[in-house]
């Protein structure tokens, strides 16, 4: 089975989603896997520390890697080091929303969901304490990773 497949309002571009927290369903527009920049989602593929090609040229062990990973500016050491040790190419989305206080913006970072390249479940990191958070990475899975053969990418 494949992931989960997205449903829309039929007056707004916002795709249906119920996780509980009105500001993250409010604000979430779409999810997917692979590439993506969304107002709830940020996903890219991330190379492996041993991985050095890229477009015919030769780059020292690491660097594409970082390269990769420098978006996630909100990401624990903890995470990184784990999604580091991985040592494969992996799709890494950052689960979010954006709050608005006292005149300020805050993105507010739920988790993170790793998969493969074939779209299965490596592992989910859970960044905050709280059950909101909870809920929503575990409402946001299936639409980012196909649970199914979660097992396999072990």
């Amino acid at each position: 089975m494949a992931r989960k497949v997205l449903t829309f309002h039929s007056t707004s571009d916002r795709m249906v989603i119920d996780t509980g927290c009105f500001a993250f369903d409010s604000q979430c527009s779409h999810l997917t896997s692979g590439n993506h920049w969304g107002n709830c989602q940020f996903s890219t593929f991330v190379r492996p520390v041993y991985e050095t090609e890229c477009n015919g040229r030769t780059i020292p062990a690491g660097e594409l890697f970082e390269f990769d990973m420098k978006a996630f500016t909100a990401m624990s050491d903890y995470v990184r080091e784990a999604i580091r040790a991985m040592n494969r190419t992996v799709v890494v989305s950052e689960i979010r929303h954006h709050i608005r206080s006292h005149g300020q913006e805050r993105k507010i970072v739920h988790g993170y969901i790793v998969t493969d390249t074939a779209e299965r479940l490596i592992r989910v990191f859970q960044t905050t304490g709280s059950s909101v958070s909870g809920r929503i990475l575990a409402s946001v899975l299936p639409y980012v990773a196909d649970l199914d053969t979660a097992q396999q990418a072990a």
